[in-house]
Order: C-alpha cells, then sequence, then structure tokens
C-alpha cells in the first residue's frame, strides 16, 4: 500500500505521515521523503538549494529525476504489498504544483507526471491544503528554513493554488489542514482502509 501526502511546505506532511504510522498495526510502515530517500536524489536537493539563476524546467526536472531514481529503488526491492504502509512525502502533485509557480514547461510538467505515475502507482494520494500564510507561520516557528520556505506567504499561496487545480482535475481528496491532526489522520485513515478494502484485503488498521 503506497499513500501520497501532497501539500505546501508547511502543511503538516511530515507530522500526518508519523501519525498514519502509528495507526498502522498490520504489517510493516515507513515514511520516506523520496526526493532526499537515495544518495542521488540528496545531493540533486542539494544542488538546487545551492543554486542561483537556475532555469525552471531545470530545476523542475532535477526534483522529478530524484524521485524517479527512488522509484527505482523501491521497484528493484518490491514494491510494498497491501499489508505493508509506504508514505510518499509528495510525488507527482509537488512537481505539477511547483514546476507550474515556478514556470516550467506544460509539455514538461505532463511528462513528468505521467513518468512518475507509470514508475510508481500510487494506492491513495490526499492533499493536505493550508492557507499561504498559515503555512508561513508555521514554517517560521520551525527554523532553519531552505530557500523555497523563505519565499514567503504569498509564494506559498501561489502554489497552495496550483496544488488545488490539479486535485480538481485529478480528484484527489483535499483535506483540511488546519484541523487538529488526530482529526487530519483519521480522514486519510478512513481513505486507506477503504482502499484496502477495495483490494479485497483485510486489515487491522486503526481508524
Amino acid at each position: 500500500m503506497i499513500v501520497c501526502v501532497e501539500g505546501v511546505n508547511g502543511s503538516g506532511k511530515t507530522t500526518l505521515a508519523g501519525a498514519l504510522l502509528g495507526m498502522w498495526t498490520y504489517g510493516h510502515a515507513r515514511a520516506i521523503d523520496p526526493v532526499q530517500h537515495t544518495v542521488f536524489g540528496d545531493t540533486v536537493r542539494t544542488a538546487i538549494m545551492a543554486a542561483t539563476g537556475l532555469m525552471a524546467d531545470a530545476e523542475t526536472l532535477a526534483f522529478a529525476s530524484a524521485r524517479l531514481h527512488t522509484a527505482g529503488m523501491l521497484a528493484a526491492t518490491r514494491c510494498p504489498p497491501m499489508t505493508e504502509l509506504l508514505v510518499l512525502e509528495r510525488w507527482a502533485g509537488a512537481v505539477v504544483a511547483y514546476g507550474t509557480v515556478a514556470g516550467a514547461s506544460p509539455f514538461l510538467l505532463r511528462a513528468l507526471e505521467g513518468s512518475l505515475a507509470g514508475a510508481l502507482p500510487v494506492d491513495v494520494t490526499v492533499l493536505v491544503d493550508v492557507p499561504g500564510d498559515v503555512a508561513e507561520a508555521r514554517l517560521k516557528r520551525l527554523g532553519d528554513r531552505n530557500r523555497f520556505e523563505t519565499l514567503g506567504g504569498g509564494y506559498l499561496e501561489r502554489v497552495r493554488r496550483q496544488y488545488l487545480a490539479w486535485a480538481s482535475i485529478r480528484q484527489v481528496p483535499v483535506i483540511n489542514g488546519q484541523q487538529d491532526m488526530a482529526t487530519v489522520a483519521g480522514q486519510v485513515a478512513r481513505l486507506i482502509s477503504d482502499r484496502v478494502a477495495a483490494s479485497g484485503h483485510t486489515t487491522k488498521e486503526s481508524a
């Protein structure tokens, strides 16, 4: 079972991923950031964060390549069955939302989204939605922000709107990220339970 949690920086993805792991009582569970999951991906991300004047297409392609490398690594070690849980902190939606705001080519974005979907089929995808100013306030409290997280609430709001447009077209469930985490996690857990039930498997997953 592969679950993807999408959302802007500061939306609560990491906290939600941890909560979902704690609720999964059937089989093995883990959460990964697919960009930083491999040495290659971590190197690419570090280079992007340090780069100045990088073209939007190049930046978007680099982030996608890190995700595709992770997909290859997961496929080589066998993707998890329904009784195991793998939570991805962002996948194709991030490439589209952040890439669109950066000014990447729509043709490139469509191609990358298709490549990511084909490389690693995701069973459940959700968008954790918070306004840009809320995400900005959270990031300020956390400190040690990367260069995307210092661009302000206006930037995060633009990314958020692209995320919402993407979710609407693809019928991705949108979860209000301003609710308490127990409520958010419960809503996502029910979506996972529904997907597992539809697959014909029985689990002991908490809800």
